[in-house]
């Protein structure tokens, strides 16, 4: 059957890795949802960048904002082209909102990174996977966009989760920087 799917290629940037797991570690008892920035096409997906948004309820007025700031910013060729989301519950499922933004991206292959713990010789892992909404179509990720496990572990130790503002945040006070850029 996997002749029949179109294969797209992945690209990975590491601060994609970085933003999304830092926020799901920030936040692990509580389900999280960012954006993934990039180019996509037929055949390529590149993820360049990540944007935390929530970690609690979301009114759809508060995501309608936070997707116009970040559209704002964003250079002309990338756009929102996903969702990341990790689910406290682990149920595997999409929430309510990460299904409203993909449905607003309009994109044949809008891309859903999931989060979830995994465990690799009794230590809990955080693993990542890009799921296809699209039953036509499969991601390859490449092998230079594979994630080294040490580079999340060096942000733990040093504490870098704690720092990662998402929109909940950055709603309470507009002086916290959405943007992470310190992790770059």
């Amino acid at each position: 059957m996997d002749s029949q799917l179109e294969q797209v290629s992945v690209d990975i940037q590491k601060i994609v890795y970085k933003k999304a797991m830092l926020h799901a570690c920030k936040y692990a008892t509580e389900d999280v949802i960012g954006i993934l920035i990039g180019q996509i096409n037929d055949t390529h997906v590149n993820i360049v960048d990540a944007y935390p948004l929530f970690h609690s309820r979301v009114s759809l007025n508060t995501l309608e904002v936070s997707l116009d700031i970040i559209s704002s910013e964003l250079q002309s060729d990338r756009k929102i082209i996903g969702v990341y989301e990790a689910r406290a519950n682990a149920r595997g499922i999409m929430s309510n909102i990460a299904q409203e933004i993909l449905n607003n991206i309009n994109q044949k292959q809008a891309i859903v990174m999931r989060i979830s713990q995994i465990e690799v010789d009794d230590i809990p892992l955080l693993n990542a996977k890009i799921v296809s909404q699209n039953e036509n179509v499969k991601y390859v990720i490449n092998s230079s966009s594979t994630l080294e496990w040490w580079v999340i572990q060096d942000c733990l130790k040093a504490g870098l989760h704690w720092k990662i503002i998402d929109f909940d945040a950055h709603f309470e006070n507009v002086q916290l920087n959405f943007r992470n850029q310190y992790l770059e």
